[in-house]
């Protein structure tokens, strides 16, 4: 083990002793792992004052909303993930992003409502920050609305809008570097600014809109890991099934002990 290596440890050890201070100081009385708390810690880039404050909306989210944040078994999710509409690229990007992918088509929302989806998003992000390189490199985010219609819009209300921004920024230990918008149908500009006064300057500009233009997606996230629906050199959407990719008994969820 290197000498480098070796510093990052016991960093890390460091950082994980601290935080445990601070949260002594407030009412919070789970067993939380070390690594459960290194999630937080490195969604807020090892600042323990902010990583406090994101642990402390985590908790706040779930007395707030139970049904998205508590009891959250693949049972729960399960006929989303199969209706592949959260998808996951078996290969990082260039730079070490997990790529997940929100595919609208095919959605009925009588079987996979609002709620459904964003759980499943939940449950899909709890399981992928389990993983120490994404936690490290984060995740960079394809949102395809092929298919999402004025029906799918009439069902977002302006209070589902503000409650996805919250987690995404304020809420889940993750470190989104990226979101790109891909086949979007005009009611998606209607959807942008429902949402656009709940998101911070930076997820502004991680906000990339490219239309059916793969090029211009290409400039962003190399074609070797994308599905061939997207120019890409990988297998189709439909091989790119989340579960089938992180395989649930060989992945732990850290976030357990919240269930």
């Amino acid at each position: 083990m290197s000498n480098n290596t070796e510093f990052k440890i016991h960093n890390s050890n460091e950082l994980v002793t601290k935080f445990r201070s601070l949260i002594k100081e407030s009412n919070i009385n789970f067993q939380l792992s070390d690594e459960l708390l290194m999630c937080f810690i490195q969604a807020r880039k090892c600042d323990l004052h902010r990583a406090m404050k994101l642990l402390n909306n985590y908790f706040k989210a779930m007395k707030n909303y139970p049904e998205l944040l508590t009891d959250l078994r693949l049972e729960r999710v399960k006929h989303v993930l199969v209706s592949n509409h959260f998808l996951l690229s078996p290969l990082r990007d260039q730079h070490g992003h997990r790529l997940a992918i929100f595919n609208s088509l095919n959605w009925d929302i009588r079987v996979c409502s609002l709620d459904d989806m964003l759980r499943t998003a939940v449950f899909c992000f709890q399981r992928l920050v389990s993983e120490q390189e994404t936690r490290s490199n984060g995740v960079v985010l394809i949102m395809d609305f092929k298919g999402f219609t004025f029906h799918h819009f009439t069902h977002v209300t302006p209070s589902f809008a503000k409650k996805v921004a919250d987690f995404v920024q304020d809420v889940l230990p993750i470190r989104l570097k990226g979101i790109h918008v891909i086949h979007e149908p005009q009611v998606v500009k209607f959807l942008v600014a429902m949402v656009w006064p709940f998101l911070t300057n930076k997820i502004r500009n991680r906000l990339v809109f490219h239309g059916s233009c793969f090029k211009t997606l290409h400039h962003h996230v190399k074609p070797s890991c994308l599905p061939s629906n997207y120019d890409g050199w990988l297998g189709t959407l439909d091989s790119m099934n989340f579960s089938r990719v992180l395989f649930e008994k060989e992945h732990a969820n850290i976030f357990e002990c919240f269930n």
